[in-house]
């Protein structure tokens, strides 16, 4: 039997009244499963110690000379946005074996080398690269990694500009 029209409204808060609670669940997992996917990607590492960067900084300088006694490189190293609209980094298959004989995982090396970077230019820029002022391609850094660049400063800048 149709129901009639005096009764589709209750029809429809019955429905609602069911349908309601479990959309509100499915957001709320939504919402809370979002930071998650946010962090995932090439930056979904630890963030760097005081350790790790002193010895970037000692190998950084053998890297960047290996890249220029390297005429067959491919593609060099360099921040990227990955599909997920992730900062990420490229790096080639021989940028990725010379810092293996360097002793390191080449993902931690450069996601490094990113968070180092971006370290810097929040030290420069401050707030002015936050929020939606942030390059797409620039990772989140911690306050930590950020003040070990800010006490590292000059010999990071040493060994990126080769003086």
């Amino acid at each position: 039997m149709p129901a009639s029209p005096s009764s589709r409204p209750a029809c429809l808060r019955t429905r609602a009244i069911l349908v309601l609670p479990v959309a509100c669940i499915c957001l709320a997992l939504l919402l809370l499963a979002a930071p998650e996917a946010r962090a995932a990607g090439f930056y979904d590492q630890p963030p760097f110690d005081s350790a790790e960067l002193t010895r970037f900084i000692d190998d950084f300088p053998r890297f960047r000379d290996w890249t220029k006694r390297t005429p067959d490189l491919g593609e060099a190293p360099h921040p990227t946005v990955d599909a997920n609209g992730l900062p990420g980094f490229v790096y080639s298959p021989a940028a990725g074996a010379e810092v293996e004989r360097m002793g390191w995982k080449p993902d931690r090396f450069f996601c490094i080398m990113g968070r180092a970077a971006a370290a810097l230019a929040d030290i420069e820029e401050g707030d002015a690269l936050a929020g939606a002022n942030r390059p797409a391609d620039m990772p989140q850094v911690t306050g930590a990694e950020t003040e070990l660049v800010r006490r590292q400063l000059s010999s990071l800048l040493r060994a990126v500009l080769g003086e």
